[in-house]
């Protein structure tokens, strides 16, 4: 583990399994996705995803982990999250193994779930991150799952379009905020 100190004097810690040196950092944005081992799905049903949300949501609390976009597709998911301390690995790594501890034992099944450790893109602007919002919110149209996204129940889309009711740990403001911004500037 290896700790930098950034241009706005926070530190930031690396930290390396033998595969991936991750970088984090207080204030960091990362846009976070994993799928199924071998490809195969990770939600077997609604019950899944519910749990998927559940332990979602008890990962933001625990770790100080800010969701702002979300979507579970049958075989993986995109996450859009902040971290408010270095800890993106120490919370992905608890958020993974709890779901998959529960999807087994409700599956009476063992092993993996998920294909390899989760990757991670730090976010470097917030044009990237208004496109990162909207590129994982299009994913089931683009999967051909549905032909409009209000017809997707599985991701945070209905939240920011429709105003739908939103869980406790996700952060719509700050996104909406660059799009109530822009707007103005067009008038």
């Amino acid at each position: 583990m290896i700790k930098l100190l950034t241009r706005e004097g926070n530190f930031a810690i690396l930290s390396a399994m033998t595969r991936q040196w991750r970088i984090e950092f207080e204030g960091a944005y990362y846009h976070i996705l994993s799928r199924g081992n071998e490809r195969r799905n990770i939600f077997t049903d609604n019950d899944d995803r519910i749990s998927f949300l559940d332990i979602l949501g008890n990962m933001s609390e625990r770790f100080e982990i800010e969701v702002y976009a979300y979507v579970l597709m049958n075989n993986h998911y995109h996450l859009l999250l902040k971290t408010n301390k270095p800890n993106i690995s120490q919370g992905m790594q608890w958020f993974g193994t709890t779901y998959t501890r529960r999807y087994n034992i409700k599956h009476k099944r063992n092993g993996h779930l998920f294909q390899g450790r989760f990757k991670n893109f730090l976010v470097e602007n917030d044009e990237y991150l208004m496109l990162l919002s909207c590129y994982i919110h299009r994913n089931p149209l683009r999967a051909g799952i549905v032909s409009r996204l209000v017809d997707y129940p599985w991701s945070s889309y209905p939240v920011y379009a429709y105003g739908k009711k939103s869980p406790e740990w996700l952060r719509t403001a700050p996104i909406l905020s660059h799009f109530d911004s822009k707007d103005k500037n067009k008038a």
